[in-house]
């Protein structure tokens, strides 16, 4: 289970079971929910919150979007589940680590071009 909470964001990301809830952190009110095909072991919102990341127990990396709670896009390049996943202050990339031993650097935009170079056609 994981929750983030960013001082520039009032929202909190919270993961349980197959979930990922968000939630106003001045009033609690829950404002979505959103049910994910694995169990999710933590999520993280984009800067602009309208969409977030996650990962969990079936390997894959996701990325949803909170307006419909339809997954854009899913990435399996773990070996094991994946334990943790955050968005970089920016928002242009993300990290997963994974039970297999890596951390894997995500663009949140393929074919962008960033610190850590651009994707290949």
């Amino acid at each position: 289970n994981s929750m983030v909470l960013k001082d520039d964001v009032k929202v909190v990301t919270v993961t349980y079971g197959n979930n990922v809830a968000l939630y106003d952190v001045t009033t609690f009110d829950l404002l979505r929910t959103h049910s994910l095909p694995c169990v999710v072991n933590s999520a993280s919102l984009h800067i602009d919150q309208r969409y977030f990341v996650c990962g969990g127990e079936d390997l894959y990396v996701y990325k949803v979007s909170i307006e419909t709670g339809r997954v854009l896009e899913s990435y399996k390049k773990h070996f094991g589940p994946v334990h943790c996943i955050r968005y970089s202050p920016d928002g242009e990339l993300y990290a997963s680590g994974s039970e297999d031993g890596t951390i894997r650097l995500w663009q949140n935009c393929v074919g962008k071009h960033t610190a850590c170079g651009s994707a290949r056609s």
